[in-house]
């Protein structure tokens, strides 16, 4: 396809656009279920606490590193984890810059239209604008691999190539996987060559003091925290036992659906890779095999299997694991574009071919643009709102999912998978609600794991917690009294020292309420921290004990409100 600036023209504002449309999605999108739990442990490096020694935590920590600051900066509002959304467009930027420069040898138009349709393509853009590792593990392997194809090749893109190949890893495991497949490749050319001058790293030396300066980095963090044993513990030898016994899936669940939602970008991607790697092994035909696949292009060719494996090979093989699959075919997609353009001669095919690919944009952009159906996250907004209002920083908060965002958890193992639910029943059972009570905690958030919880510690929630709204629940106890009597003889077990109310305030005109022995002749009394004798004489049928929140707004239990707050993705 001939080069033109009016294409250029044209695909630099459909780019601006898509960056728009990315960023709306950004601080929109409803908020994944494992969002709030990496946001929360951002909020907690914020305060100081280290993961793996101070909390339960089995990912590589880079990504809570580099958003934890922002807390620092913004402070404990449960609202401001949509900054933390805002601040993951930086590496979905990066990613975008560096499938630009990927296909920089290839020329402006196929350099161009790789972030576009990286930015149309749902399955990428739906994870990629969330608060995850593997948004940001994808951006900088992307990088490095761009660090390497970089023209002119220089010492600092070596060093920076080899920086962000060990960054990428230190943000997942799973780069272990196809970042070290990638190393592998490069240090096999390096011994292969014998001398000669290298095609793969323009300066080795460098290459390999960015690697280092990276682990040292690394190895600084885990030293000062003293967090090195923890650190193995949970994110070597417990992963690998968590990776055997997790209830898994196939990779077709999640990848199937990915190529039913975009047949053209995973079609297109496969023409280009199939020319690329007719390229590498047809170019020079007269040298070695081994002096014609000295190309950056190798390493992007080998990225494809080793991205692909990284996903396929784990026991649950969620969405978010393609990103980085999905980044590296960005640049083959757009080649297989041009190549079928290319293929059609006439002007009245090329016109075709050309309304074709405008249509096949605007269809894709359609399929992004529904990402925001469903009313976005502004109803989660309001119930960080709520949490925001009713608790402070210092009051702890139950979820088991972390969605509370910015307030203290009661125990070690503030968040569970299915795995853990089944491994630790006896813990959870037991442990977790005399944390509730030590701890004095007086909100939980309902999510969709809370069904999985073991049946103890549900009865415990819902003997001690009452329905604020579908997805709150604050500390309180209610009552029944029995008919026949008139009369109730129980306890109220207090859970922090702190200022309670009676509901509906009705039961007082109707009949006699004494805590401890005590006539309670308001609706709102203080209590001390622990259990209190209830005894009630009159008409009421029913009424409740309530903690009041930090707003001091007395509140009505509303059992059966709707729970909308949390989504798996």
């Amino acid at each position: 396809m001939k080069e033109s600036r009016y294409v250029w023209w044209g695909l630099g504002v459909l780019l601006v656009a898509l960056a728009l449309q990315a960023s709306r999605l950004a601080l929109h999108k409803a908020f994944s279920i494992d969002e709030f739990q990496y946001a929360h442990a951002a909020w907690l490096m914020a305060h100081g606490q280290v993961p793996y020694r101070d909390f339960f935590e089995v990912h590589f920590p880079l990504v809570y590193q580099l958003l934890a600051p922002l807390f620092v900066l913004l402070g404990d509002d449960p609202r401001n984890v949509l900054a933390l959304r805002a601040a993951m467009l930086v590496p979905l930027a990066g990613a975008c810059a560096s499938v630009f420069l990927l296909n920089r040898r290839e020329g402006r138009t196929a350099a161009l239209l790789a972030p576009v349709l990286l930015l149309l393509t749902p399955a990428f853009l739906h994870f990629a604008t969330e608060v995850r590792p593997d948004a940001l593990t994808a951006a900088l392997f992307l990088g490095a691999l761009a660090a390497l194809a970089a023209q002119p090749a220089s010492a600092s893109s070596s060093f920076l190539a080899g920086a962000l190949l060990v960054a990428s890893g230190w943000g997942s495991q799973k780069a272990l996987f196809f970042g070290g497949l990638v190393g592998a490749v490069l240090i096999a050319e390096l011994l292969l060559r014998r001398g000669r001058t290298p095609s793969l790293i323009a300066v080795p030396r460098a290459f390999f003091l960015g690697v280092l300066a990276a682990v040292a980095a690394v190895a600084a963090y885990l030293t000062v925290t003293d967090s090195w044993r923890a650190w193995w513990q949970w994110c070597f030898v417990w992963a690998s036992e968590h990776q055997r016994h997790y209830p898994g899936f196939s990779w077709r669940e999640y990848l199937l659906p990915a190529l039913g939602k975009q047949p053209a970008f995973f079609l297109l991607a496969a023409v280009g890779l199939g020319l690329t790697l007719q390229r590498l092994l047809q170019r020079d035909a007269d040298r070695p095999l081994r002096e014609r696949l000295r190309t950056p292009d190798l390493l992007l060719v080998v990225a494809v299997p080793a991205t692909f494996g990284a996903y396929a090979l784990q026991r649950a093989p969620f969405p978010y694991s393609l990103l980085p699959f999905l980044g590296v075919l960005a640049p083959f997609a757009a080649r297989g574009v041009l190549a079928v353009l290319a293929r059609l001669r006439t002007r009245g095919g090329r016109a075709v071919g050309v309304l074709g690919l405008g249509a096949l944009f605007a269809v894709q952009a359609a399929h992004v643009e529904a990402l925001l159906d469903g009313g976005g996250n502004a109803r989660q907004r309001d119930v960080l709102a709520r949490i925001a209002a009713l608790t402070g920083p210092e009051d702890v908060v139950y979820d088991n999912s972390g969605g509370f965002v910015s307030r203290p958890h009661a125990h070690f193992y503030f968040y569970t998978d299915a795995y853990l639910r089944g491994s630790l029943v006896d813990l959870l059972s037991h442990d977790m609600p005399r944390a509730l009570l030590e701890q004095g905690c007086v909100l939980r958030v309902d999510d969709l794991r809370t069904s999985g919880l073991p049946p103890a510690l549900r009865r415990f929630l819902d003997a001690h917690y009452q329905p604020f709204d579908g997805d709150l629940f604050l500390w309180g106890q209610r009552y029944r009294v029995p008919a026949d009597s008139g009369t109730l003889d129980d306890q109220f077990l207090a859970v922090r020292a702190d200022r309670y109310f009676l509901h509906p305030t009705s039961a007082l005109d109707t009949g006699v309420l004494l805590i401890d022995g005590a006539r309670i002749t308001t609706p709102e009394f203080a209590l001390s921290r622990g259990p209190h004798t209830v005894r009630y004489e009159g008409r009421a049928e029913a009424f409740q004990l309530l903690w009041l929140p930090r707003d001091a707004k007395r509140w009505t239990p509303r059992p059966g409100a709707p729970s909308t707050y949390s989504r798996l993705f």
